[in-house]
C-alpha cells in the first residue's frame, strides 16, 4: 500500500487539482449559490479563505486519489471512475452529511444534497483526468 505512496505523479494531481477546483468555482457560484445559501441559512463570505481553504482540501483529497490510483495499479479510465465513484459517495458525501448534522446547520440533508454532486462529480473528474497525465 505505502508503495503507490513513493509513486505520485504530481503533475497529474496538479491537473486534476485544478479541474476539481474549477468545478468547485462553478458548481457554487453559478449552479447553486443560492442554494447553498439557503442551505446554511446565511450569505456566503468571500475573501481569501474562501478559496484557499478549499484549494487545499481539494489538493488532500486529489493527492489521496493519486496515492490509491497508484497502489491500486489504476490506469484506464473505467476504473478511475469506479474508484471517483467509490471515494465520492462512500466517503465524501457521508463526510458532508455528518459534518451538517449539527446545530450550526439548519437544513442538514439540504446542504448534502447541494454538495453532494460536486464532490461525487470532482472526485470522478479528477481521477478520469490524472489517468491521462
Amino acid at each position: 500500500m505505502f508503495y503507490g505512496l513513493f509513486q505520485i505523479n504530481w503533475l497529474a494531481v496538479l491537473a486534476g487539482l485544478v479541474v476539481f477546483f474549477l468545478l468547485g468555482g462553478i458548481w457554487f457560484q453559478l449552479v447553486v449559490g443560492k442554494a447553498y445559501e439557503a442551505a446554511l441559512g446565511v450569505v456566503q463570505k468571500e475573501g481569501a479563505l474562501s478559496l484557499i481553504g478549499p484549494l487545499v482540501c481539494l489538493a488532500i483529497i486529489t493527492t489521496a486519489n493519486n496515492w490509491l490510483m497508484m497502489a491500486l495499479n489504476i490506469h484506464n479510465v473505467f476504473s478511475a471512475l469506479g474508484l471517483g465513484l467509490f471515494i465520492g459517495i462512500g466517503f465524501l458525501v457521508p463526510m458532508v452529511l455528518n459534518i451538517a448534522i449539527n446545530p450550526l446547520f439548519t437544513r442538514p440533508f439540504y446542504y448534502t444534497i447541494i454538495n453532494a454532486p460536486f464532490f461525487i462529480g470532482g472526485c470522478v473528474l479528477s481521477c478520469i483526468v490524472m489517468v491521462f497525465i
